[in-house]
């Protein structure tokens, strides 16, 4: 023990272990310096703001300034085609050199989807449904059935289609709806004398719908006319004097 102890209190061990202390200070110092460079430590640059531009000219940017790329597409309607709609990360983000840069492009010709099964589906279930795959609803085609606002059918460009039938996001379809009324006839009603009130309480009574209001005259007042006039005209022949619940007559007013 004396031996170790005069050992440690020694010139020589003094020497080695300053040499040692020295000598591992300065690996770690050069270790750590060399990583600094490597890592390029607090080296940060600004990302771009690539939104809107197009893609060749984003791919140019990143290139000068030293970033890495990946694109991706997908389509819409809402910007130009080949230009970028979204980035990552955010423009202005501070980064280092070489980092990679997602951007994603405007594509210009869009996906296809195929349609959904939408027979007897309500209207507004429908409308979700094709919002959901992209596709956008156009007109709204009443045909007589029971099933009111239930979808009967699906048109494209004027022909009818069917559930799978592929087609482009974006594109318009349209639906084939039940009025609610079905083939039902009931009797054209008289409507001549009666006052605006009463008129349209005897077409609600039948499931008729009020179509066009013509005032003789400028006067506007419903609530002191009276109807002189129908279209269509109900008829003595009581075989021809039917019309499908569902649709419109209209009346002529004037003012007592």
């Amino acid at each position: 023990m004396r031996n170790f102890i005069r050992f440690l209190k020694s010139k020589s061990f003094r020497v080695n272990f300053a040499i040692a202390f020295v000598s591992i200070t300065l690996l770690l110092f050069l270790v750590l310096k060399w990583l600094g460079v490597y890592t390029k430590h607090g080296e940060t640059i600004s990302v771009p703001d690539l939104k809107g531009i197009d893609i060749v000219e984003a791919m140019d940017r990143l290139d000068e300034q030293g970033f890495k790329y990946v694109i991706d597409s997908i389509y819409t309607d809402q910007a130009e085609t080949n230009t970028v709609y979204e980035q990552e990360p955010e423009a202005n983000s501070l980064v280092k050199e070489n980092r990679t840069i997602y951007l994603t492009v405007v594509s210009g010709s869009a996906p296809n989807v195929k349609l959904p099964d939408l027979i007897d589906v309500s209207l507004r279930e429908a409308q979700a449904i094709l919002e959901s795959y992209g596709i956008k609803v156009g007109k709204l085609i009443y045909r007589p059935d029971l099933a009111q606002n239930a979808v009967l059918g699906i048109q494209y460009q004027g022909r009818d289609v069917q559930k799978g039938y592929s087609i482009a996001k974006g594109e318009v379809v349209d639906l084939i709806l039940g009025d609610g009324y079905g083939n039902l006839k009931v009797s054209i009603p008289n409507l001549v004398g009666l006052s605006y009130d009463e008129a349209l309480f005897v077409l609600q009574g039948s499931k008729l719908i009020l179509g066009a209001v013509i005032f003789d005259g400028f006067k506007n007042d419903t609530l002191n006319a009276t109807v002189y006039r129908q279209s269509p005209e109900p008829s003595t022949d009581t075989s021809a004097n039917k019309i499908s619940q569902g649709e419109t007559i209209d009346i002529y007013l004037k003012v007592k």
